[in-house]
C-alpha cells in the first residue's frame, strides 16, 4: 500500500460510491413476499384508508370504509375484491407518495403528528401486484379531478390506465356519478352501499376505490363470509375497526345486517375485568447476554407499558385464537404481534390472557409484514419480561382456584392414587403391544384384535391420504373406507385405481400403494369392478425438494417411549414445507424404529441414526437417537408413565403444587409433562370438584369419587395404548381412531371391573 494511503486507511475513513446498485424489481418482489394471501393483503387497504381519514382529521361519522367482494360472472368481470373510502387522492399524491416503495415516512407525509397506524408504503401495493391475475388499480376523485392508477396482473410496474393522458387528472361531472361509473365496472351501484357510506360520499365529495380483479385462489367465487371473518380477527384490522366504520358488501348485499364490523367481545375472567397495566422498566436484561438493555433508546424515547387482559374461556379455541396475542405498538402505531403461546409461561391460565405492549423504541424493529418483530437484544429482553408478567398474572388466578384439602384427605387421595398407578402399570404391560408383535402380555395372552368390519352392500367409497404432498420416489398408502346406504362402515370392496397423471404418481393395484415418479400433481380415485361406485378424487402433489433438514439434531428416548422428528423441506420454489411424505430410515432397527410420519419408537438401549429422503434428495443431517433405560423399569423394559392428581401430588421435579383450571381436560398433559411422561388427573374439573366436595355429600372416600378416579385412569391407559405402542397407527382416519378407542376402552374397563370390584364397592386398595 502506498505510504500516502496508509494513514488514511488505518484511520478507517473511506469514500462511498455515488450511488447504490439495487435490482429494483427483484428488491420489490422480496419486500412483497409476506403479502401473498387475501387475508394479509386486504387489511393493508383498509389500514391505508383509516390512516388517510386520520391525516385529514375526518369527523368520526364520515370515516366509512366499505370492503367489496364480487363473484365472477360469465361474460362479465372476474372475481373482484375492493376497498372504498371517501378521502380521495390527487395525482401529486399518487406520483410523489403512493408510488414510492419502502418509504419509512409513508404514513406521515403531512408532517403532522396524527394518530396513524403507519407502515413503509409497501403492503397495499404488494397486495395489488401479487394477488390479482387480471389487474389491480386505484380509481380516485378529489377536487373534481379523477385518476386511474395501478398495474396489470403479475407486474410490479405501476402506471395510469389506459395511459397518462387519459387516466390522469381527468375532469368529472359529479363525484357521485363518477363513483357510480366506477362501481358499475365491477357490477355494483352506489345504492347498494350502506347509508353511512353514501352520506360520507356526499359530505366529503371524494373517494378512493382500490380494486383487484381476478383474485388469485378464488376461481369464480369469493368466500366472502370466511374472508370477512378472518379480517375481523386479523391483528392489523384491530385499530382500523376502532377508528372507522367498516362495512362489508358481497354480491351487492350488505353483510352483518348492514351494521359496521366489530371486534367480538371477549368476556373477562372473574377478578380480571379491568386491564392490568404494567409500566415497562427503563432497562431490562437480555436473556442471552445478561447485559442491561435500554427500553427508551437511552432516554431519548418515552417509557412504555404492557396491558394484560383476560378471557373467561380459553383462547386457543378457533373463535378467539387470532386474538390470543401480545400486540406491539410504537411511534407509527401497530408494528407487530406475538402469539401468547410463544412466551415461556408455565401455567394453564396463559391460555386466557392477551394484551398490548406499547413501546416507542420498538419502531426500529418493525418488519415489512408487521408480524414478528426483528430479532434484537431489546426484543429478546422485552419478550422475556413480558413472559414473566403473563406468568405472574396467571399465578394469581391459579391461587384463586386452588382447592384446599386438609392433610388427611390429601394423604388418603395420594395413597389411593399410588395404588391405582401400580395397577395401571400391570395393566399396561398387558395392553401395550410388544416389539415382537401384538399381545397383551407378550406371551400368548394376546390382545383381542378389533372385530372385522361386516360385509354389506356398498353405497359409498371414500379415499383419503395421510399426506397430500410427497417427495419423488416415495411410496404411501391411501386409506379406503366403504359405507352402506345407512352410512355404516363396511368391508371395502375390490376396486380399480386411476391416476389422471401417471407420469407423476400411480397406484400399485396389488400392494395398494401410491408410487411417485416426478414433480407435478396427480388426482387419484378408484371405482368398483362393476363400475357402479366411483370414489371421491384426492389430489397428490409431488414436490421438487432442494434440501431436507431434520430437527432436533439429537434425541434421547426412554425405552418404550416415542418422540417426533420434524423434517423441513425447502422446495425448489423457495417455499418451506413440513407436511411431506418422505422415506425414513434408521441405522439400528433393533434399537429404535421410525414411522412414515417421523415418529421414533424406542425398543432397547443403544444408539441409532435416523434420516429422511426422497429419490433425489437426502436430509442434510441425521438425528442421533439414543435410547436409554426407562427410569421406572418394569416388565418388558418399559418406562411407565406416572399418573398424578393436581393439587394433591406435587410436581416431581420442583416439589411445587400443580394447579390446573376447570377449563383444562379431566386428564391433562402440560407441554413440559410430555417429555417427562407424566399425566395429571385434574382435580379442578367440574365433576372432580363435585365428587371431592364433602359439603355435597361426596368426598375422597366415597364410591362416586372412586369410580370417577378409576375412569380417568381408563382414559390414560387407552390414550397411551393408542399412541405409544410401536404398532400405533399415528395417521389413522378419524372414524377408525374413534372405533379403535372404543374397543380399547371396553377392554380396559373389563379389566378394571374384574380386578377392582372391591376397590369400587368398598375402597379396598389393589395390591
Amino acid at each position: 500500500m502506498p505510504e500516502d494511503l496508509r494513514e488514511t486507511h488505518t484511520a478507517a475513513t473511506y469514500t462511498p460510491d455515488d450511488d447504490i446498485k439495487v435490482h429494483t424489481e427483484n428488491a420489490i418482489r422480496l419486500i412483497c413476499k409476506p403479502f401473498q394471501s387475501h387475508e394479509s393483503g386486504l387489511p393493508e387497504w383498509a389500514k391505508n384508508a383509516a390512516d388517510e381519514y386520520a391525516r385529514t382529521d375526518a369527523p368520526e361519522q364520515e370515516r366509512a370504509i366499505v370492503l367489496l367482494m364480487q363473484n365472477g360472472r360469465r361474460g362479465g368481470p372476474s372475481t373482484v375484491i375492493g376497498c372504498l373510502d371517501f378521502s380521495g387522492m390527487t395525482s401529486d399524491v399518487i406520483e410523489h407518495e403512493f408510488r414510492h416503495w419502502a418509504d419509512p415516512e409513508a404514513a406521515h407525509r403531512t408532517g403532522a403528528e396524527v394518530d396513524v397506524q403507519g407502515g413503509h408504503g409497501n403492503g397495499g401495493k404488494c397486495y395489488m401486484t401479487q394477488m390479482f391475475e387480471d389487474r389491480a388499480y386505484v380509481r380516485t376523485v378529489k377536487a373534481r379531478r379523477g385518476c386511474i392508477y395501478g398495474t396489470a396482473g403479475g407486474s410490479i410496474r405501476l402506471g395510469y390506465f389506459p395511459d397518462r393522458e387519459r387516466g390522469r387528472d381527468f375532469e368529472v361531472a359529479g363525484v357521485r356519478e363518477e363513483l357510480d361509473n366506477a362501481l358499475a365496472e365491477i357490477g355494483l351501484e352506489v345504492e347498494q352501499l350502506p347509508e353511512a357510506a353514501v352520506a360520507a360520499l356526499d359530505a366529503r365529495q371524494g373517494f378512493t376505490l382500490v380494486v383487484g380483479r381476478g383474485a388469485k385462489g378464488y376461481d369464480s367465487r369469493v368466500p366472502a363470509a370466511q374472508l370477512i371473518s378472518e379480517l375481523v380477527e386479523h391483528p392489523q384490522m384491530r385499530r382500523t375497526l376502532e377508528l372507522c366504520s367498516v362495512y362489508g358488501v358481497a354480491q351487492g348485499r350488505l353483510m352483518n345486517g348492514g351494521k359496521p364490523l366489530r371486534l367480538p367481545e371477549i368476556p373477562p375472567l372473574p377478578g380480571g375485568e379491568q386491564p392490568r397495566i404494567i409500566p415497562i422498566p427503563d432497562r431490562l436484561p437480555d436473556p442471552y447476554s445478561g447485559n442491561d438493555i435500554s427500553t427508551t433508546d437511552d432516554g431519548t424515547s418515552p417509557s412504555g407499558s404492557l396491558t394484560l387482559r383476560t378471557s373467561e374461556t380459553r383462547m386457543w379455541r378457533a373463535a378467539k385464537k387470532s386474538r390470543h396475542n401480545i400486540v406491539y405498538s410504537a411511534r407509527s402505531g401497530y408494528v407487530g404481534f406475538r402469539a401468547v403461546q410463544e412466551f415461556d409461561v408455565m401455567s394453564s391460565y396463559r391460555d386466557r390472557i392477551y394484551g398490548e405492549c406499547s413501546l416507542m423504541a420498538l419502531e426500529a424493529f418493525k418488519l415489512n409484514d408487521r408480524g414478528a418483530l426483528a430479532a434484537s437484544p431489546l426484543v429478546r429482553a422485552l419478550d422475556d419480561w413480558i413472559g414473566q408478567q403473563i406468568e405472574a398474572y396467571a399465578k394469581e388466578f391459579e391461587a384463586r382456584e386452588r382447592q384446599q384439602h386438609d392433610q388427611e384427605e390429601k394423604d388418603a387421595l395420594a395413597q389411593m392414587n399410588a395404588a391405582l398407578d401400580r395397577w395401571k402399570n400391570d395393566l399396561l404391560d398387558r395392553v401395550l403391544t410388544d416389539a415382537e408383535g401384538p399381545g397383551r402380555d407378550g406371551g400368548g395372552g394376546g390382545a383381542v384384535p378389533p372385530p372385522p368390519l361386516p360385509s354389506g352392500q356398498v353405497s359409498r367409497v371414500d379415499v383419503s391420504l395421510t399426506f397430500y404432498r410427497a417427495g419423488v420416489g416415495v411410496a404411501l398408502r391411501p386409506t379406503l373406507r366403504a359405507f352402506d346406504a345407512a352410512g355404516e362402515q363396511i368391508r371395502p370392496p375390490a376396486v380399480m385405481w386411476t391416476s389422471d397423471n401417471s407420469a407423476v404418481a400411480t397406484v400399485d393395484e396389488d400392494l395398494r400403494v401410491i408410487n411417485t415418479f416426478q414433480p407435478g400433481v396427480a388426482r387419484l380415485h378408484c371405482e368398483t369392478f362393476d363400475g357402479q361406485i366411483t370414489s371421491n378424487s384426492v389430489s397428490l402433489e409431488v414436490l421438487e425438494i432442494a434440501s431436507i433438514s431434520l430437527a432436533p439434531e439429537q434425541l434421547e428416548i426412554p425405552v418404550g417411549s416415542r418422540r417426533h422428528i420434524v423434517a423441513t423441506c425447502r422446495l425448489a420454489s423457495g417455499e418451506e414445507a413440513e407436511d411431506v411424505a418422505l422415506m425414513w430410515s434408521e441405522s439400528e432397527p433393533s434399537v429404535a424404529r421410525v414411522s412414515a410420519a417421523g415418529m421414533v419408537f424406542g425398543f432397547a438401549p443403544g444408539a441409532t441414526d435416523v434420516t429422511a429422503a426422497d429419490e433425489r434428495c437426502g436430509s442434510s443431517n441425521s438425528v442421533r437417537t439414543t435410547v436409554v433405560p426407562a427410569e421406572d423399569g418394569g416388565r418388558s423394559g418399559r418406562g411407565y408413565p406416572r399418573v398424578l392428581v393436581s393439587e394433591i401430588d406435587a410436581d416431581p421435579d420442583t416439589g411445587e403444587d400443580v394447579v390446573l383450571s376447570s377449563d383444562d381436560p379431566p386428564v391433562h398433559q402440560q407441554p413440559h409433562d410430555v417429555e417427562r411422561n407424566i399425566w395429571w388427573i385434574n382435580s379442578a374439573s367440574p365433576l372432580a370438584r363435585l365428587y371431592l366436595d364433602t359439603s355435597h355429600g361426596f368426598g375422597p372416600d366415597t364410591r362416586e369419587w372412586r369410580i370417577y378416579h378409576l375412569e380417568r385412569y381408563v382414559d390414560v391407559i387407552v390414550q397411551i395404548s393408542m399412541t405409544q405402542g410401536p404398532e400405533a397407527e399415528d395417521q389413522m382416519e378419524v372414524g377408525e381412531w374413534v372405533a379403535r378407542w372404543g374397543e380399547r376402552a371396553a377392554d380396559v374397563q373389563s379389566a378394571a371391573v374384574s380386578g377392582l370390584a372391591s376397590f369400587i364397592e368398598h375402597g379396598e386398595l389393589p395390591a
